[in-house]
């Protein structure tokens, strides 16, 4: 289960243990996947979105093939019908784009994570409408936005494409206010290269590709460093997405084993897609219960049928 606090750090009230029953024959691979996107010009995906309001999927694209600055964003109608690859375009005069990972909606704003700044742009239009800037960040990876339109942002602490993440205790995961207003939640040497981010009322889980561990954070009201709430050693290694299920499970891609897991928040995380080339920031599309995976060497999308457990006995509190 999700292990104590940092022991230098005040305790932490613990989780409910709650098990994870497989309900399975087996797991899926790409052959399970569902025929959509298959000749879409994607380079290097690194993160997909869905967004219920609009009903549209966004697709980060870092190009790393093209040349700096040409990274893009692509906006994707759920049935096919209609796919604009370059909706957001980094090789636009008047559009800054240059290696975006993490993406979210706050009301018509989309938000990117992109190295050194979280871009925002017109989520009707495409049109930029300026970014927010972190000091002394090394390179943000992930955005997630809460009802009341707080923002939190995950610095990984390096570049995450190197063989690992280096250990430089930059390491970070800052709060936006609604009104723009930055502070720091955690920004140490042990948070684990903080990569994906799921923002619930229990607080941050974290996806940490450097420790291969879920983290949950719980930011400080008061503003000061935010000790950790629980950690879990996550099987499979080097986790680059996390996503939440209707259940009440999380999905979690890892690099390393070419898969995703699913448990609750508790474990044991067991492989339900297997067979995957560098599985990166994966999202649930609720309304048809799919599973969305980009793939981001593979150069395509993932998407899978996946269901939610049905109430039951082993189900979260």
């Amino acid at each position: 289960m999700l292990g104590g606090p940092n022991p230098s750090t005040p305790a932490a009230a613990p989780l409910a243990h709650v098990t994870f029953a497989s309900r399975r024959s087996r797991s899926l691979d790409l052959d399970d996947r569902l025929p959509l996107f298959d000749r879409i010009g994607f380079s290097s995906p690194s993160a997909i979105l869905h967004d219920q309001t609009r009903d549209v999927y966004w697709v980060s694209n870092l190009n790393v093939d093209g040349p700096p600055g040409a990274g893009f964003i692509s906006r994707l109608d759920p049935e096919g019908k209609r796919v604009t690859l370059n909706f957001i375009d980094g090789r636009a005069a008047e559009v800054a784009l240059n290696s975006p990972h993490g993406l979210a909606i706050s009301g018509d704003s989309l938000l990117v994570a992109d190295v050194t700044a979280i871009r925002k742009f017109n989520a009707n239009t495409g049109a930029p409408e300026g970014s927010i800037q972190i000091p002394d960040t090394r390179y943000l990876s992930d955005v997630a936005v809460t009802a009341d339109g707080t923002l939190f942002v995950a610095d990984v602490g390096g570049d995450p494409n190197l063989a690992s993440v280096p250990e430089e205790g930059t390491d970070a995961v800052y709060q936006i206010s609604a009104t723009g207003q930055v502070s720091t939640v955690a920004r140490r040497p042990d948070l684990g290269g903080p990569f994906a981010l799921l923002a619930d009322p229990r607080g941050l889980w974290i996806a940490c590709t450097g420790s291969s561990e879920l983290l949950l954070l719980v930011p400080n009201p008061s503003g000061s460093d935010s000790p950790d709430a629980g950690r879990l050693e996550l099987p499979g290694g080097v986790p680059r997405g996390i996503t939440s299920i209707p259940d009440g499970t999380l999905v979690i891609s890892s690099w390393k084993q070419r898969a995703v897991y699913r448990g609750y928040r508790d474990g044991p995380f067991e492989p339900v897609i297997t067979g995957l080339e560098s599985p990166a920031d994966l999202d649930y599309d609720v309304r048809r219960k799919r599973l969305l995976i980009p793939l981001l060497s593979g150069q395509a999308l993932a998407i899978f049928e996946l269901a939610p457990f049905e109430p039951g006995a082993t189900a979260p509190p």
